[in-house]
């Protein structure tokens, strides 16, 4: 269950913010697979969460986006997370997004959600 945050420059305009959005559920569900947490087909509630913030003027930092993937800790996922985190840049890249960054973090966690 990724948690992704996604922090903008307000040069960034929606329109592309939207389509980021849109992108960002396949991006990173392949960027993540592995065999402890197999895909098992379209995203369903509940399987990824997306939150959108706007840089302020007292952030500091020259990125014009920033993407934290935040998702549980696997051996697999520890043994290549920088193909995996350049993964997720690369496949963004035709976006113009300006310059981006991705910060992929692997942690012990356990998730718990309320029925539909």
């Amino acid at each position: 269950m990724p948690l992704i945050d996604v922090t903008y420059d307000g040069k960034v305009g929606e329109e592309v913010l939207r389509r980021l959005g849109e992108l960002l559920p396949d991006v990173v569900g392949e960027a993540v697979e592995c065999p402890e947490e197999p895909s098992t087909g379209p995203v369903e509630p509940g399987d990824i969460e997306i939150r959108f913030r706007k840089k302020s003027p007292l952030d500091v930092g020259d990125l014009d986006v920033v993407i934290e993937v935040r998702t549980k800790l696997f051996e697999h996922r520890v043994q290549d997370k920088q193909q995996r985190a350049d993964l997720i840049r690369d496949r963004l890249s035709r976006l113009p997004l300006g310059q981006i960054g991705v910060w992929l973090i692997l942690s012990e966690g356990a998730w718990s959600q309320s029925e539909n």
